[in-house]
C-alpha cells in the first residue's frame, strides 16, 4: 500500500521528476591522470603490505607499482573506510596488493568485498593501535559498491582536473545558462571562459540530480559485471520518467536494502506534516511510496522544542555503507552517498562552476524525509558503537 492510497484527502507528493527536465546526454571523459613509475621493482598481486608509520596510500601504490584505484578497491572490503576517505590508513592494517597496471591504467583489479563489520570514520595515519580484523563481505554487494565509489571519485576528479588546468570543467546543469544555448552559443561560451592558451575539454556532459545518480548507479552495475541488468532498468526508469520511486523499487527487485530516514520523525523542522505521515507509514508497516523499509535512520538531528529525543544509532549504521543512492520526498530529489555524506547534483551550474556536484553529511541535509537504498549486504547489523 503506498502513502498516495492511504492519506485520502491530501495526497502526498508524487515520486517524481523534479530535478530533472531532460536526460542527460552520455559522451566520454576525459581519463584520469596517470600515476608515476614506481621507484622500486613492484610485488605480485595477492601479497601483502604492512602499514607503517609515514606510509600513505600514494606513497604504497607508487612503491608497488599499481594505481591508488586499484589498491582502494583490493581492500575497500577489509578496510570500509578507504571507500569514504583514502586518508583513513593506520598503522599496523595488512593491505592486500592487487596485480600490477601499467603505469596510468586506472581499472581496478577486483574489489575484495566491502565488510560492515568496521568503521568508516577516518583513522590517523600515526596511529599506533592494530587495526581490527573484522569479518569480510564479499560477493555482489561489495562489488556493486567499489564500483559506485570509484566511479563517483573518478567523475569529481576529472571536472576538477580539467577546470583546474582550462578554466571548463565537464559537468553542466540542465537547467544552466549554458544548457539554455544552442550548438554555436556553447562553442562560443566556451571559447570565452577557457583559460588563455587552452583548448575546451572535450566530452562535456549535462546532467541533473536524477542523470548524477543513474551515471554511478549505472557504473556500480557495470562493476557488478550487471550491465545486461542495468539496461533493463535504465529503460524502465527512463521510460516512466525518471522517478527516483522507479529506480528504488527496480534495486529493491535485486536485494537492495531501503533505509527510511527522516531528522525528526514527529515534529519536522519545517513544519510539513508529509514527513511525519511518512515516518508513522513506515512505522506501521506500510512502507514508503510502494517500498517495503528494511530499517530506519531517524530522530538524528530532533527539531529545537520538539521534545523527540536525539539517536545517532542510525547515522553511526550509516557511516559504515559505502556507497548508496538516496531520494528525498517520494523522488522530488535524487542523490548518491557514501558513508554519512551525501552527494548532490545542482542543475543550474555552469561549466566553470567548482561546485557542480557537492558533499554534505546527512545530519546536515535541509531536506527532511525519504529513502536510501544500500547495495546488498552492506547495511551493518548489531551494535555498531561497541566495533
Amino acid at each position: 500500500m503506498n502513502i498516495e492510497s492511504i492519506r485520502g484527502r491530501r495526497p502526498a507528493p508524487r515520486g517524481g521528476v523534479w530535478c530533472l527536465s531532460r536526460m542527460p546526454t552520455r559522451v566520454s571523459t576525459p581519463a584520469p591522470r596517470t600515476q608515476t613509475q614506481p621507484t622500486q621493482p613492484p610485488s605480485s598481486g595477492g601479497a601483502s603490505i604492512d602499514v607503517k608509520p609515514g606510509d600513505s596510500l600514494s606513497k604504497l601504490a607508487r612503491r608497488h607499482g599499481v594505481t591508488m584505484d586499484a589498491l582502494v578497491q583490493a581492500n575497500v572490503g577489509r578496510y570500509p573506510g578507504l571507500a569514504t576517505n583514502r586518508n583513513a590508513l593506520a598503522v599496523g592494517w595488512v593491505l592486500t596488493l592487487p596485480a600490477r597496471t601499467p603505469a596510468g591504467d586506472t581499472t581496478p583489479a577486483g574489489p575484495q568485498g566491502w565488510s560492515g563489520q568496521q568503521s568508516s570514520r577516518p583513522s590517523s595515519a600515526t596511529t599506533t593501535q592494530q587495526a581490527p580484523e573484522p569479518q569480510r563481505v564479499r560477493g555482489e554487494g561489495a562489488r556493486l559498491a567499489a564500483g559506485g565509489v570509484q566511479s563517483l571519485e573518478r567523475q569529481m576528479r576529472a571536472h576538477h582536473d580539467a577546470l583546474e588546468r582550462t578554466g571548463v570543467g565537464l559537468y553542466y546543469g540542465d537547467k544552466s545558462g549554458f544548457a539554455k544555448l544552442d550548438r554555436a552559443g556553447q562553442r562560443q561560451w566556451l571559447q570565452d571562459n577557457v583559460k588563455p592558451d587552452q583548448t575546451p575539454p572535450t566530452g562535456l556532459k549535462e546532467s541533473s540530480c536524477i542523470g548524477w545518480a543513474l551515471e554511478h548507479v549505472g557504473a556500480a552495475y557495470a562493476a557488478a559485471g550487471k550491465a545486461d541488468r542495468w539496461r533493463e532498468i535504465y529503460a524502465t526508469v527512463t521510460r516512466n520518467g525518471a522517478k527516483g520511486t522507479d529506480l528504488a523499487k527496480e534495486l529493491q527487485k535485486d536485494g537492495w536494502k531501503a533505509i527510511y530516514w527522516n531528522p525528526d520523525a514527529k515534529k519536522p523542522a519545517d513544519g510539513d506534516s508529509e514527513h511525519s505521515f511518512s515516518a508513522a507509514q513506515v512505522r506501521r508497516g506500510n512502507g514508503y511510496y510502494g517500498i517495503k523499509v528494511d530499517d530506519s535512520v531517524v530522530n538524528f538531528r530532533p527539531t529545537e522544542g520538539g521534545g523527540t529525543a536525539q539517536d545517532m544509532s542510525g547515522i553511526e549504521r550509516l557511516k559504515e555503507v559505502p556507497f548508496w543512492f538516496g531520494l528525498a520526498r517520494g523522488g522530488k530529489h535524487t542523490f548518491v552517498g557514501r558513508g554519512n555524506q551525501l552527494n548532490e547534483f545542482h542543475w543550474t551550474e555552469q561549466p566553470t562552476s567548482s561546485r557542480p556536484f557537492s558533499e554534505k553529511p546527512l545530519e546536515t541535509y535541509s531536506w527532511l524525509s525519504g529513502l536510501i537504498m544500500v547495495p546488498p549486504g552492506t547495511w551493518p547489523t548489531g551494535d555498531v558503537s561497541a566495533r
